[in-house]
């Protein structure tokens, strides 16, 4: 999951530099500082709940193969296209203007990151 993450973040920098946008480099890891934070305190917040841990666990583990499932689904109908998707969401925030341009960028690498952090979350729970 991290290596995932990892790899968007890796693809949405490099078109960042190369479209000589790389005053929105920050906003990038703004997103992804906010993304690693909520999905440590989600799995803080897991770890700290107090349930029974044998009823806990499966469901868990229900879900992580669930995130899984549909990870493996969407890599192989994304794959071929993941690096074009993923530039062209970055150029169509990139040319919006002032503030929206780094809040664009910021939220998509956020729900990118924390998808990824929220299974890794799930996996390393259960």
């Amino acid at each position: 999951e991290g290596l995932e993450a990892a790899l968007i973040i890796g693809i949405v920098l490099v078109s960042l530099g190369r479209s000589g946008r790389s005053h929105l480099v920050r906003f990038v890891w703004i997103g992804v500082g906010l993304a690693v934070a909520l999905s440590f305190a989600a799995g803080m917040a897991l770890e700290l709940w107090k349930v029974n841990e044998e009823a806990f666990e499966g469901v868990l583990l229900l879900v992580s193969a669930v995130f899984v499932v549909t990870m493996i689904g969407w890599m192989t109908r994304a794959a071929r296209h993941l690096k074009k998707d993923i530039e062209a969401r970055v150029e169509t925030y990139g040319q919006r203007a002032g503030l929206g341009a780094g809040l664009g960028l910021g939220a998509f690498v956020f729900l990118m990151v924390l998808r990824e952090g929220a299974e890794l979350a799930a996996c390393a729970i259960s």
